[in-house]
Parts: C-alpha cells; structure tokens; sequence
C-alpha cells in the first residue's frame, strides 16, 4: 500500500462561501439551490453514530484519509438500515466506493448502491428516503442513477447513495470494482496513485477529478492486471 499521509484540499479562491451551484448536482452531492436543510424525525442518532466512526466531509473541502474498520463497519450499519427502510421496495442495498476498502485512500463519506428491479417504482424508494432524512439530488443518468445524499449539519455530508438497476452496467461496475480493489494490491496503487494526482491537480474542480476518477475505474475494470 502505499503510506501517503492524510490529505486536505481547500478551494483555491479564499474564504468559502455557502452559495449553492446554479445546476442541479452530480452524484458528487453539489447542493442544488432548493436545498434543504432540514433533518427528519429518526434521523440524528443516523448521524451520531457516522461522525463518532470519523464519517462526514464538508462540501467545499477535498480529503483523503485511509478507509478504517470503523468506516467499514458504519457503511455496513447504514447499509443495513436502509436495506430495512425499503424492504419489498428495492432487490438490494451494496455498500460500496473506497470508504468499503480497508486502508484505501478515500473520502470519509459512505458509498451505497440501491438496486431497483424491474418491478420496483423510484417514486416509492424516493419517498421512503426522504422521509428518512435523505435529500434526493437529481437523476444523473449513467453518471449515477437517481442520486441521494445523507447530512450530519448543513453543507456536511456523511453519505451518498444511489439508485440504479439492478444487475444494469452500473450496479456490475460498482460491485465489480469494489470487489476487485479488496482482493489486488496493484489495483489499488493504481487506483491511488490516480486519485492522489487528481487532487494535487485539480482539487477546487470536483467535475475534473471525478472525470479522472471515471477514465481510470474504466482502465481497471477492463484490465485490473
């Protein structure tokens, strides 16, 4: 692995601001300007839990820290009880991203899949996780499917989730990658040397890290030699 110390990357331009982007986000979790703010009934001991477990990251800061046990096992919880929320509503809940990988460079945020089968309606998944404390962000199409993401406090985000069709490319892609960077050293330097290139070089443009991120996902999952 490689021993790179936790990284921190704030905006370039001076002191952040709170204003929200003009365009409705992208599965980054950008807030979209109806944004809200408030926190459903249920949904703080969600929250309490994340932070004590070193979840959460603020929207206008980029850091990578090594995915810990502690991570894992609050992805898992999460995972969990969201599989509960939408129960006969969905045909699977993953956890999955670099916050799955134990000791990989990622963001303190949880990653989750929601699979949707073909009798399944978003409308109703929608409902249920807005009724948990969930702020739908949009669809994003092949970039992501109908996008989700959890707050601790305003402009804090612990988690993002999304919504796609089960066994579609993408609910493949996010297992397979998963997968394949828990069980291959190699692929998890290669992974990491890209990320950490990203940041350093375009660390206040989260469109053109996630662009970089998407090219070398596909290198990996093509040949993850």
């Amino acid at each position: 692995h490689l021993n790179h110390p936790a990284m921190t990357h704030h905006p370039s331009h001076g002191t952040p601001t709170r204003t929200p982007p003009a365009k409705p986000s992208t599965p980054h979790g950008s807030p979209t300007p109806n944004h809200r703010h408030e926190q459903q009934p249920g949904h703080d001991g969600e929250v309490d839990w994340m932070a004590e477990a070193g979840i959460g990251l603020d929207y206008d800061t980029l850091r990578l820290d090594r995915t810990t046990q502690q991570w894992i096992d609050a992805g898992a919880l999460l995972r969990d009880i969201v599989a509960d929320q939408l129960k006969d509503k969905v045909a699977s809940v993953e956890q999955i991203g670099s916050s799955s990988v134990l000791q990989l460079l990622a963001k303190p945020i949880v990653d989750l899949a929601v699979g949707l089968g073909a009798e399944n309606k978003v409308a109703e998944v929608t409902s249920t996780l807005q009724a948990s404390g969930w702020i739908y962000r949009g669809d994003a199409g092949e970039s992501g499917g109908h996008v989700f993401v959890l707050e601790a406090r305003p402009w804090h985000r612990v988690a993002h989730l999304h919504v796609v069709d089960h066994d579609g490319e993408q609910w493949r892609s996010y297992l397979l990658l998963r997968d394949l960077l828990r069980r291959s050293p190699p692929a998890r330097e290669r992974y990491e040397r890209v990320k950490l290139q990203l940041a350093n070089e375009h660390g206040d443009d989260r469109k053109a890290y996630t662009d970089g991120k998407s090219d070398v996902i596909g290198m990996l999952l093509n040949d993850p030699a």
